[in-house]
């Protein structure tokens, strides 16, 4: 009995998954993107994991597009929220990530939706720049890139849910 439900689970599982649209992101020549700058530690691996993180957000939005559906972006800039500042003894001489309304984050890409064809169905050239902070706090963005990530989640409501 619990290999026939496992069986059935699965077949409705499945089929979700072969209808949702799919991305493909390009990171155009990330190490000069405007700021992307590490506070602390690795500038490569906080490089790769910021780029990671945004790249997961943007595969789980386009996931929600029509079967056989395809996001194509080309990201050629990317500014984060705030700016990083060199401390002093509190933070024990590591830099820190002050984020206020004089830094909102930024990001310029190129896009295109294409049908199961190749066919181009809509494209465009973006520059998004996030809301002030003092909306971003009242949304509650304590996750990490959460003022990024939420910034790219309005831009694909506004472009693809109409």
């Amino acid at each position: 009995m619990k290999k026939i439900i496992l069986i059935l689970a699965s077949l409705t599982v499945l089929p979700m998954a072969a209808l949702a649209g799919s991305a493909n992101i390009n990171w155009s020549n990330p190490e000069s993107y405007k700021d992307v700058v590490a506070s602390d530690g690795s500038q490569e691996k906080f490089l790769a994991n910021t780029l990671k993180a945004l790249e997961t957000t943007i595969t789980e939005l386009a996931a929600s597009l029509p079967d056989g559906q395809t996001l194509e972006m080309t990201v050629t800039d990317l500014d984060l929220a705030g700016d990083v500042k060199i401390s002093g003894a509190r933070t024990q001489y590591q830099d820190v990530r002050v984020v206020n309304d004089s830094y909102p984050a930024r990001m310029k890409f190129h896009y295109r939706l294409l049908d199961s064809n190749g066919k181009v169905l809509k494209e465009g050239k973006e520059k998004l720049q996030s809301r002030t902070l003092s909306a971003s706090i009242r949304t509650g963005s304590d996750e990490p890139l959460g003022i990024e990530k939420r910034m790219l989640e309005n831009w694909f409501k506004r472009t693809f849910d109409k």
